[in-house]
């Protein structure tokens, strides 16, 4: 990684003490790819106007990048998503070109969705993701829900309830510039009676939606 120190990032592969030789070329495609990504992702950090490097996270990191690629399971497991500062070059399209390139077949899922804004580049790329669990922080306390009990909620309605919370309080720019830099951006359900925060929530989605 002393190559990109702009990058923070932990890249691993699970479900497979051997690869076949198809998948151990898959394997190596992706890596080859994925270095590729991180020399433009430097690249596009060494370009930053001062400003937006006074944004950056510790030690002068630009964006975080933690995944694990499961055979086993034929899922990739989006950890963190992150960046700190505006950049010329699309982290998350860049990444998902790479994964649906490489493995067309599995399921993206982030056990610990919190992010506004990485949400919406889920929503828009990849569908309306399934919630398989969600944790909740109202008025009342907090609650995490699960399997039947999540029947009342719904990924678009969530999208909806979050835009509606920024437009009524100056829109997500602000919000962004009230925050501290590495902070994510909230997202928020209105129930009956009052609207609570969401935590996080963890989703699934196919790579490649039919």
């Amino acid at each position: 990684m002393d190559s990109w120190p702009a990058i923070r990032s932990s890249i691993r592969l699970s479900g497979q003490r051997a690869l076949s030789d198809g998948r151990q070329q898959r394997w190596d495609g992706f890596c080859r790819d994925l270095r590729r990504f991180f020399d433009r992702l430097q690249e596009s950090a060494t370009r930053l106007p001062e400003a937006e490097k006074a944004r950056c996270g510790r030690d002068g990191v630009a964006a975080e990048i933690f995944l694990k690629i499961d055979h086993s399971e034929r899922q990739v497991v989006l950890d963190k998503l992150f960046k700190y500062c505006e950049m010329d070059c699309h982290i998350f399209t860049g990444l998902l070109e790479i994964l649906q390139r490489h493995f067309p077949d599995f399921d993206l899922m982030v056990p610990s969705l919190q992010g506004y804004e990485l949400a919406r580049e889920i929503h828009r790329f990849l569908g309306v993701p399934a919630i398989e669990c969600i944790h909740l922080k109202g008025d009342g306390g907090e609650r995490l829900l699960m399997g039947s009990s999540l029947a009342e909620l719904s990924f678009e309605g969530i999208m909806e309830d979050t835009a509606r919370h920024y437009r009524e309080r100056g829109g997500v720019e602000k919000r962004r510039q009230e925050i501290a830099p590495g902070t994510e951006i909230s997202m928020f359900l209105q129930g009956p009676e009052s609207e609570e925060e969401v935590l996080w929530m963890q989703v699934r989605a196919p790579l490649s939606p039919k």
